[in-house]
């Protein structure tokens, strides 16, 4: 799980995920749910072309612009340790 406020955070989150898995994409897994300041969506993450080893959902909460303020996030598949 993990915990985001702000959008450098968002932009450092997203840039360490990149690092520790290169060569990955993240793409939708399903729509996107919102109600009121909140939008939960599924994702996955791996490469192109190929079934994704990891998978989760995230709970994003908006300001009255659209923004997004903070982010918690949710895995449900995560590859075994090496």
């Amino acid at each position: 799980m993990v915990s985001i406020e702000g959008h450098q955070a968002l932009d450092a989150t997203i840039a360490a995920v990149q690092q520790q898995f290169p060569g990955f994409v993240f793409r939708p897994a399903g729509p996107a749910d919102a109600h009121h300041d909140q939008v939960r969506f599924t994702w996955e993450l791996g490469r192109p072309g190929e079934e994704a080893p990891v998978s989760g959902f995230d709970v994003a909460i908006v300001d009255g612009s659209g923004r997004i303020r903070a982010v918690l996030g949710f895995l449900d598949r995560v590859p075994a340790p090496a």
